[in-house]
């Protein structure tokens, strides 16, 4: 039993050995195992149809040199997916020259459902050229889910210049009619863009003379923009010391703008006991359109280019009155309104245009009764003594008023009103005056009314009365002049800063040269006063001529040059 035993243990042994021993070996079945994730979600990405628009700063609607503008539009969103890594292409495609934009810009991400504003700033330097920009502009995206390309035309412009310049100015003083030491005076310059560009960052400086003094404190102006055609009053308040010692006043402005290239620098030279204004003036100014430019002022036209002739007449002998201010008897509301100015314009023309010497001009401004009578008076008797040969001519501007009763009409002085006539002048006599004195000539020009009418109010117009004058008779060699007719009122002409019967007065006589006779004259104020008086005041007012018998025949052919 026991080598029984023994032999089934070596049995087990082997068998075991055998077994460790043995290599087992196979092929199994092919099989494919794949890793998944979720389908891409694209985005759809759209410029909405409308949304594509042209912006500017000065809404011209065009790309201007020197200026930014921008191209804009709304992109949407309404795929399943964000926009990823987004960029907004532009292309102009007539290659107009002077333009300047980014070709591309990023615009990141844009989520579904979402909108976004895209603004692509478009500008032009000083080179652009003009034409017609043509751009195309469409979106990239990452993945290539742009947008389709748009297609916007804008209008460019070439640069254009503006043009900076003081195109007039005025002296004023409340303390005198002419320029004095230590006496205040305002200079007034009117500042305007004569050119076709706008003006921007326009300043102006005036370096001060030494012993004259700015009171205003503006040495320094900053005006800032000026379109084309727009002008500003720059009111300067100064005054010398008694340390002075030029003759002259040289100021010199500065002029700047935007480019340091525009704009021109002026000297202006005033002179010590020049005859200066004792008003100032208010100008607004103007904004044009920039197909024309209107040169600003700040006087009339016919201030200015007076017509001058060099041969003098030394029979000639000019009266010249502007009553203006008679706030001191009335209220400043029956002022004659441009009186003074009439008058001083009257004697540059009488000096330069008819030829009369300067010692026989006898002018006055605001004129009292007693001053009046004496003035008259002497030149009556100077016409007395220089014989057959002399020629009068006497202007009057301000107040004429009717007796109520008489209905004789009068010169009003500045210190005579309504209610006593006694000191006031009565036409007839210096009609009569002037006959008597056997002048070859006497020529009155008139720019008064006398039925108590008048420029502003008149001297009736509390009462709301209008008294027709009795007519003078006049003799001698004399031809009267008158603005209105009747029961007319003489009108002041606003926008000229006259009368209206004395800007066409002058204005025939500039641009004749006063080469022209009595009747192209008579005619020319009927028509021009008539028509211009109705379209400016809505009232009318007809010059008449009145004409001394013994001159009747020859009168018409007469000229004042």
């Amino acid at each position: 039993m026991k080598n029984i035993a023994i032999l089934l243990v070596l049995s087990v042994i082997i068998t075991g050995n055998l077994f460790s021993q043995k290599v087992v070996s196979g092929v199994s079945e092919s099989k494919f195992v794949s890793i998944t994730k979720d389908p891409p979600k694209p985005p759809y990405l759209e410029i909405i149809s409308g949304s594509l628009q042209f912006a500017d700063n000065d809404g011209d609607q065009k790309i201007g040199a020197n200026g930014t503008a921008y191209l804009q539009f709304n992109l949407n969103n309404s795929g399943m997916g964000p926009g990823l890594d987004l960029k907004v292409k532009i292309q102009e495609l007539n290659n107009i020259y002077g333009l300047q934009y980014e070709k591309e810009s990023s615009l990141g991400q844009l989520d579904t459902d979402n909108t976004k504003t895209v603004e692509i700033p478009v500008s032009g330097n000083m080179s652009l050229k003009e034409g017609n920009a043509v751009f195309k502009v469409w979106i990239e995206e990452a993945n290539g889910f742009g947008t389709d390309p748009v297609i916007i035309e804008v209008k460019t412009q070439p640069f254009i210049a503006p043009k900076i310049k003081i195109v007039d100015y005025k002296v004023s003083s409340e303390k005198g009619t002419t320029l004095q030491k230590c006496r205040p005076f305002d200079l007034q310059v009117l500042v305007q863009n004569v050119g076709q560009g706008t003006a921007e960052n326009v300043t102006i400086n005036i370096p001060v003379p030494e012993n004259i003094v700015c009171l205003s404190g503006n040495e320094n102006i900053n005006i800032g923009t000026l379109i084309p055609g727009e002008s500003r009053l720059i009111d300067y308040n100064l005054v010398t010391t008694n340390q002075y010692s030029s003759t002259s006043l040289p100021f010199l402005f500065n002029l700047n703008e935007k480019y340091s290239k525009y704009a021109e620098d002026k000297t202006i030279t005033l002179s010590m006991n020049q005859a200066i204004s004792d008003n100032k003036l208010i100008v607004q100014g103007k904004d044009q359109a920039t197909t024309e430019i209107v040169i600003g002022s700040l006087t009339s036209d016919i201030d200015k280019n007076i017509p001058y002739q060099d041969q003098k007449n030394p029979d000639r002998v000019a009266l010249i009155i502007g009553n203006e201010d008679y706030s001191g008897t009335l209220n400043a509301e029956v002022n004659v309104e441009f009186a003074r100015n009439d008058a001083k314009i009257f004697m540059e023309y009488a000096k330069n245009t008819m030829g009369i010497e300067e010692d026989n001009i006898y002018f006055m401004l605001d004129a009292t009764a007693g001053r009046m009578r004496k003035q008259i008076d002497l030149v009556t008797d100077l016409i007395k003594k220089m014989g057959n040969n002399a020629e009068l001519i006497f202007y009057y501007a301000g107040h004429g008023f009717p007796d109520e009763n008489t209905k004789t009409p009068y010169l009003i002085p500045v210190d005579v009103d309504a209610t006593n006539l006694d000191p006031a002048i009565r036409l007839s006599e210096i009609y009569k005056n002037f006959a008597e004195t056997g002048a070859k000539r006497v020529t009155v020009f008139l720019d008064a009314c006398f039925s108590g009418g008048g420029r502003n109010q008149g001297l009736l117009a509390a009462r709301s009365v209008v008294i027709k004058p009795k007519d003078e008779l006049i003799s001698g060699n004399m031809v009267v002049f008158s603005a209105s007719s009747g029961e007319q009122s003489a009108l002041p002409y606003d926008k000229q800063k006259h009368g209206m019967f004395t800007y066409f007065l002058l204005k025939k006589l500039q641009d004749t040269g006063g080469n022209v006779t009595y009747k192209e004259l008579a005619d020319y104020l009927n028509q021009k006063v008539g028509i211009e008086s109705l379209r400016e005041n809505g009232k009318a007012q007809d010059p008449e001529v009145n004409v001394s018998p013994s001159v009747d025949n020859i009168w018409m052919d007469w000229t004042l040059n």
